[in-house]
């Protein structure tokens, strides 16, 4: 119970800065002078609305990382408490290791608030209980950060979950200069209690530290760095008369370490990483971002996986290095805003087995390491954007956002010469449309496109087809490789209370329609007050 006890502490803690900015915000939202258009005209909670409605400010995404630059992209206090609602069915089109559906709730807190013209905080908490169905061969948690290296078995099952995170933040300018920190904290716990009964604890640590430069009277340059630390501990129970059933310690593409395969049933993940970022964002003294920005980005994540029960053999490493670039161009003025983004990112994911000697006692030696799993891949990805604001006598808006993107990945294993490769293309578009109406705003949005393989190949070397992980391992790459069409529908109403409190009702649905895997389906909604 300690760790179940411990995440439930730092929930509590969680809790207490997106209050406290609450409190502070409720104080203060009267008499900020940054909360203003011009000299004294206060801004209401419908003008703020309107400002989040904008899509210039959400071209510089990744800029937006850096919580120095983020001092910039809100000039206002605001603050979203939202209950939320997920349903998914996916079918076919899923990764087996990640499940086929998905379901459950969560109760969000998200908090920015303007001490002075100095001085920010930012802060968020969550919540979320839900449940994955159908996973197999993978009974941790996390297998996006893990893979291959989980530990899996061919029964599996729903996997229950429930998620605790809060960051929290401070930025203070002084002249020309702006510094910010900020650390975020993930706690997980995730459990299924039906043979075989795996039990995955997770605490995820990052912090950040962020410093920014005014050049001129049109852009600022930021510099940031940061770290993250990693843990998971995963053990899994047979409760059933009937016993235990084999598991495997995964390596990719169909393999397993056959040494430890059968009762080891016991794993523990230790991961730790750094990063830095180069952001150049355009301000212009009301938060929008209008002209150039780019944003250049890398992190650098080491993992090792551990057997506990074989005095804590690190059986399996990984490398992960990202690298990404955004650049934007956006303008915007009183009734028009448009720009165009690029999006590059390449990632390169090395997995590692050490190989160990007779043991000695209970240790044992490491004699050898073979990098023998590898992953690269490529995504480039181009977005547009024109539209007309609501803004003064005008009541509506409207937005289009066309898209195009390419990707390419190609996992090896290098031991026995197996290899996948696929590659992708993809274009779409999104309306958006928004209406002003005596205190209510209604944002409405569709979007379609389409996704075509451009190149599928593989290489299974000695896969056994009719085996339960041969199966699994085909299905994944008949998925991965599948052209797809997609269908978004997005409704929003927000309705201003006063001119302090607005109240909001939002619904998303996705659906997806795969070539030789079926249809997929995707509903979110979401009630919540915003002030």
């Amino acid at each position: 119970m300690r760790p179940r006890f411990l995440i439930l502490s730092m929930t509590t803690i969680a809790c207490l800065l997106p209050i406290r900015l609450i409190a502070i915000n409720i104080q203060t939202v009267e008499s900020m002078a940054a909360d203003t258009l011009t000299a004294g005209e206060k801004l209401t909670v419908e003008q703020k609305l309107l400002s989040e409605y904008s899509h210039s400010t959400t071209f510089c995404k990744q800029a937006g990382q850096n919580i120095a630059i983020r001092y910039d992209l809100r000039p206002f206090s605001l603050t979203t408490v939202s209950l939320n609602g997920l349903y998914e069915e996916r079918g076919n089109a899923a990764l087996a290791q990640e499940g086929n559906g998905e379901k459950g709730f969560s109760a969000k807190v998200n908090s920015s608030v303007v001490l002075n013209q100095h001085n920010r905080l930012f802060g968020t908490a969550s919540y979320r209980n839900g449940r994955r169905e159908n996973v197999i061969w993978n009974e941790n948690s996390d297998y996006s950060l893990l893979y291959p290296y989980v530990v899996g078995d061919s029964i599996g099952g729903y996997m229950k979950e429930e998620a605790y995170q809060f960051s929290g933040g401070y930025t203070h300018r002084h002249g020309k200069w702006t510094a910010g920190a900020e650390v975020d904290y993930r706690a997980v716990i995730a459990y299924r209690d039906k043979d075989p009964r795996p039990r995955n604890v997770i605490s995820d640590l990052r912090a950040s530290l962020a410093l920014s430069r005014q050049l001129g009277r049109k852009y600022r340059l930021g510099l940031s760095v940061q770290a993250r630390q990693y843990n998971q501990k995963s053990d899994i129970r047979y409760l059933a008369d009937k016993g235990s059933t084999s598991v495997y310690q995964m390596l990719g593409l169909g393999m397993d370490y056959v040494r430890f395969a059968g009762s080891q049933t016991s794993s523990r993940y230790i991961g730790s990483g750094i990063g830095g970022s180069i952001d150049l964002l355009p301000t212009n003294g009301h938060g929008a971002c209008d002209g150039f920005s780019a944003s250049l980005r890398t992190d650098y994540f080491h993992l090792t996986k551990e057997l506990p029960n074989v005095n804590y053999a690190p059986i399996n490493e990984v490398k992960h290095t990202t690298l990404s670039l955004e650049s934007a161009w956006t303008h915007r003025n009183r009734e028009w805003e448009y720009g165009v983004r690029l999006l590059a990112a390449w990632q390169q994911r090395t997995g590692i087995e050490n190989i160990f000697g007779d043991p000695t006692g209970s240790a044992y030696p490491k004699i050898s390491s073979v990098a023998q799993y590898k992953n690269h891949t490529l995504q480039a990805a181009l977005k547009g954007m024109i539209g007309q604001r609501p803004d003064g006598a005008r009541r509506w808006g409207w937005t289009l956002l066309p898209t195009a993107s390419y990707g390419q990945t190609k996992l090896e294993y290098k031991g026995n010469g197996r290899y996948v490769e696929i590659a992708s293309a993809h274009g779409g578009l999104e309306a958006q449309s928004l209406w002003k109406m005596s205190g209510i705003l209604l944002s409405a949005s569709l979007a379609g496109g389409y996704t075509a393989n451009v190149k599928s190949g593989y290489s299974l070397t000695g896969l056994d087809s009719k085996g339960s992980v041969s199966t699994t391992l085909l299905s994944n790459i008949d998925y991965l490789s599948d052209g797809h069409a997609s269908l978004a529908l997005g409704l929003r109403g927000d309705y201003a209370v006063n001119d302090r409190y607005a109240v909001f009702l939002s619904a998303h649905w996705l659906h997806q329609e795969y070539s030789r895997c079926g249809g997929t389906d995707r509903i979110e909604v979401s009630l919540g007050v915003t002030f």
